[in-house]
């Protein structure tokens, strides 16, 4: 497939070009790699993201359920809300 990419940094695509030769591979491998290892990288900082939410959210749920009832978020939220006012 033959594509064309806007305004790419011109510096980037050089070093890219220059790495390829090093390696001895075509420049549209050597981006196909890149895009690839782009995606990855971005598909796994969401998955640690998640990660950290599901945590966050077992740890709300264990300190509403060590206060049984008697500390509301909301209210807090409410509060301080309130205090800025």
């Amino acid at each position: 497939m033959s594509i064309s990419i806007k305004d790419a940094d011109e510096n980037t695509f050089r070093n890219l070009k220059a790495e390829a030769v090093r390696a001895g591979m075509k420049v549209g491998d050597a981006a196909s790699e890149a895009f690839r290892m782009w995606v990855k990288s971005k598909r796994l900082q969401r998955l640690r993201d998640e990660e950290r939410m599901l945590e966050a959210a077992k740890e709300m749920d264990a300190l509403r359920n060590a206060t049984k009832g008697e500390w509301s978020g909301a209210a807090e939220i409410r509060k301080w809300r309130d205090l800025r006012k």
